[in-house]
């Protein structure tokens, strides 16, 4: 079957197309309707504002990523790769939105939290946690945190290793006490 992009695809391609000409925090919601053809009613049918719509870009393709977690052998180090090969493939607009964006609308604040949440819920799930327990709550945030500022770093400095070697570095700053978790079938 044919899978056609829906309203959300259509205003997220088109403020990626935007932020390749301009500062995303100079990009307004009407520019984003009017450059895939809808009225700022539309827009608003689907986001409250530009962020919204960044955090459903992001949000989106995580989340697709993460339920392929335990999956036909798809495991944390699959993970990692792919997300890292997201930060690669979308890295120019990455950095205009860690660039342009701040305070409360701080793209990289946004991606950590995100990032601890579906982490959390994950690992709640697959336990059957009623809640985390403390410590593992910490180790998400200590991961999540370190994780998600060396991806940003590396998207304005990249290093001078392959993307197989950051994603091993990646893998093994992973805090012990979650690889019981994240590791069900395999030794990290």
């Amino acid at each position: 079957m044919i899978s056609r992009p829906t309203t959300k695809d259509l205003l997220a391609a088109s403020l990626k197309e935007l932020s390749a000409q301009k500062s995303v925090d100079k990009i307004t919601v009407r520019e984003i309707a009017q450059n895939c053809g809808f009225t700022t009613k539309t827009f608003y049918n689907h986001f409250a504002d530009k962020y919204d719509l960044i955090a459903w870009i992001y949000s989106t393709a995580v989340k697709k990523m993460i339920d392929k977690m335990g999956v036909d052998g798809y495991e944390w180090r699959d993970l990692i790769r792919e997300v890292f090969q997201y930060f690669m493939d979308n890295r120019e607009f990455l950095k205009n939105l860690t660039a342009n964006t701040s305070g409360q609308d701080s793209f990289i604040n946004y991606v950590t939290q995100f990032d601890v949440k579906i982490l959390s819920e994950y690992l709640q799930r697959e336990n059957n946690w009623d809640e985390l327990p403390r410590d593992v709550e910490i180790f998400i945030k200590v991961y999540c945190y370190g994780t998600i500022c060396t991806f940003f770093e590396v998207l304005v400095k990249p290093i001078p290793i392959s993307n197989e070697e950051f994603v091993t570095l990646m893998e093994k700053s992973l805090p012990e006490p979650l690889k019981k978790y994240l590791y069900k079938n395999q030794k990290a």
